[in-house]
């Protein structure tokens, strides 16, 4: 048997909790547990560091849900998407879409959009540290009249049919208080770093469609152009003070 051979034996039988047949055969415990008994141990193991990341990342979900249930849904989550990847911090980016397709939650309209929010809260937060454009004279030259930005990683747009800032920001409340919150309007955020810490600060949904046409590579007038009956230049104005005031541009190219 390979050492890969083995590899893939091993990580078969820690997911399913115990040895199969092949690993009775093949591999020897260490110690006095059986092979069935180790299996189990790094089973259990798994599951409680996986399910930990999940509720670390996906806190307000829980939340909402309560510690039963998602720990439930964590653990089916886990058992139909194992982890491939070392890093736990990087496990759990498709946890919103299977929270959408379980019926358990269907109850709780607004939750993948809450899930897809905190994942991009965790990707924002594990960024490199910004290192946007100088403010000064910056405002100055974005009165130009076309150019291109380019903007630092630590940045996030979400758009999202239901009002999920408040929910993150009431997530250290007794669970029930969830249900006082209206969470049924749409919502716009522009997500940030800035001096280490993340920022989730409402915008405009206009504004929020102009940054994501520019963070595609589309200049200022490109992407301002389905926009030109609804827009004002103080509306623009107003756009590119909260990009500077941010820190989220590292990059500027007038055309």
């Amino acid at each position: 048997m390979t050492i890969n051979e083995a590899l893939h034996l091993f990580k078969k039988n820690v997911l399913d909790g115990e040895a199969d047949a092949q690993s009775i055969r093949d591999l020897r415990p260490v110690g006095n547990i059986s092979l069935d008994q180790g299996f189990e141990i790094y089973h259990d193991a798994y599951h409680s560091k996986l399910i930990g990341s999940l509720a670390k990342t996906y806190e307000t979900v829980a939340w909402v849900l309560g510690r039963d249930l998602f720990h439930d849904l964590c653990v089916r989550y886990i058992e139909s998407q194992p982890s491939v990847n070392f890093h736990l911090a990087d496990y759990g980016a498709t946890f919103s879409e299977y929270l959408s397709n379980t019926v358990r939650t269907r109850g709780i309209p607004f939750l993948q959009d809450l899930a897809r929010f905190e994942w991009m809260i965790k990707e924002v937060q594990s960024a490199a540290t910004p290192n946007p454009l100088p403010a000064e004279n910056l405002m100055e030259q974005l009165r130009t009249a076309n150019f291109r930005l380019g903007f630092v990683e630590a940045m996030r747009v979400h758009q999202s049919m239901h009002s999920v800032l408040e929910l993150w920001n009431r997530r250290k409340e007794p669970a029930y208080a969830y249900e006082e919150i209206n969470w049924s309007q749409p919502q716009s955020l522009l997500i940030y770093k800035k001096n280490g810490t993340v920022i989730p600060e409402p915008i405009d949904p206009i504004h929020a469609e102009v940054i994501l046409k520019m963070q595609q590579g589309q200049s200022i007038s490109e992407a301002l152009l389905d926009f030109s009956q609804s827009v004002s230049a103080e509306d623009n104005t107003r756009l590119l003070k909260t990009l500077v005031k941010a820190g989220v541009i590292d990059d500027f190219i007038p055309l």
